[in-house]
């Protein structure tokens, strides 16, 4: 049931959002004349655009992570981590 009520209301703002954002603006390409389009293919064009770069970004990072983390492996890394204990060094609170 959440999801349906949610999935309408979604629906809905996505709905009201495109009309509103549904005139004509002139979108100038490098060089020449402009070229009309509505408002809201440019507002799709440049979220997906983002998205995208943000994407391959992310996958780039990830890939050098994974590499360092072979890296470090076949080097013998160890980590030198404390271990925690549940008794107080003479701390008094």
């Amino acid at each position: 049931m959440l999801k349906t009520f949610t999935t309408i209301i979604l629906t809905a703002l996505t709905v009201l959002f495109s009309i509103q954002n549904f005139d004509h603006v002139p979108v100038y390409i490098f060089w020449g004349k402009s070229i009309n389009i509505r408002l809201i293919f440019v507002v799709a064009i440049a979220g997906i655009g983002g998205y995208l770069i943000r994407h391959m970004v992310g996958i780039g990072r990830e890939e050098r992570l994974k590499k360092q983390i072979q890296t470090l492996r076949r080097n013998g890394f160890k980590t030198n981590v404390k271990k925690k204990t549940d008794k107080f060094d003479d701390e008094e609170f």
